[in-house]
């Protein structure tokens, strides 16, 4: 019988302060590589950070993990933090890290890709896909959307 990696499985409720970490593969590259970016930022080591960020999104696993990798390194991009500022580069990890809206995939890069599209940054503005991306933020969890769909869902009635 082949042998398989142990997997953390806890039930895990909001209201006992639970993440989404709580349920994946702890020996997996992309959460060690994540956890190794944490801990680096934590001690202000921002080029290690970053080094294990990028490795942690470009892991080829579909873990939690990968894709928090992805939004951390695609900020990093954004504010040229540690590295010169790319905001297509950003753009890019940020849309991986989103998982195209489903569950594993983080939140803040989700609603991070419907602010670019709002604003017109490394992409046409265009008010549809915003929504559709604030309104796959919001269906991943993130508690900060209705505003931006209020606002983008006016911009839209105003035919802009």
């Amino acid at each position: 019988m082949a042998q398989t990696k142990p997997i953390v499985r806890k039930a895990v409720t909001a209201a006992k302060g639970g993440t989404k970490y709580d349920l994946e593969d702890k020996n997996d590259s992309a959460h060690v590589y994540f956890m190794k970016g944490w801990d680096a930022y934590k001690a202000n080591d921002i080029n290690a950070a970053r080094f294990y960020w990028e490795r942690g999104a470009n892991c080829t696993s579909d873990i939690p993990s990968k894709f928090s990798s992805a939004f951390r390194y695609g900020l990093m991009l954004q504010n040229g933090e540690g590295i010169v500022a790319d905001q297509d580069a950003a753009f890019y990890y940020y849309t991986k890290g989103s998982a195209n809206g489903k569950p594993v995939g983080d939140v803040d890069a989700t609603k991070n890709v419907a602010a670019y599209y709002e604003n017109g940054m490394s992409v046409k503005q265009d008010f549809k896909k915003a929504l559709e991306w604030y309104l796959k933020a919001k269906a991943q969890g993130n508690k900060y959307c209705d505003a931006d769909i209020a606002r983008v869902k006016q911009k839209i009635a105003q035919g802009l």
